[in-house]
């Protein structure tokens, strides 16, 4: 069943808002990184001997960094859903042309796949990995 204009209305607010979200979310690790390497180059200097206080805080800056990205796929995954609500065919499999149930949307609003074709994708996926 196709999703009717209101139904699209609310899942562009939906992905509006989850994508403001995540922004945030990185503009804010962007910030710890930036701030976390910052004092990284303080202590070397005014030590001149980094320490296991700087092996913690690289771990801890290499996992800001691992999520930065994840989010940016998310925020990428949100405005192709974006994308797909303006040229008219968000909630259709890009797989099988099928409609995407409506529970699957409201979990997973970005969702490209119905239910059926994301397992067959992954079950690709892991083939190939």
């Amino acid at each position: 069943m196709a999703l009717r204009e209101k139904d699209i209305e609310y899942f562009r607010q939906l992905l509006e808002a989850e994508h403001a979200k995540i922004d945030k979310q990185v503009a804010g690790l962007r910030k710890k990184i930036k701030k976390s390497l910052d004092e990284d180059r303080v202590f070397e200097r005014n030590s001149g001997d980094p320490d296991s206080d700087f092996i913690t805080e690289s771990s801890e800056i290499e996992k800001d960094e691992m999520l930065v990205r994840q989010l940016e796929s998310s925020l990428q995954q949100i405005d192709d859903a974006l994308d797909a609500i303006g040229e008219g065919y968000y909630g259709i499999c890009q797989k099988c042309g099928a409609s995407i149930d409506r529970a699957r949307l409201k979990t997973i609003p970005w969702a490209k796949f119905c239910y059926k074709c994301q397992v067959e994708v992954e079950e690709v996926e892991k083939g190939a990995a």
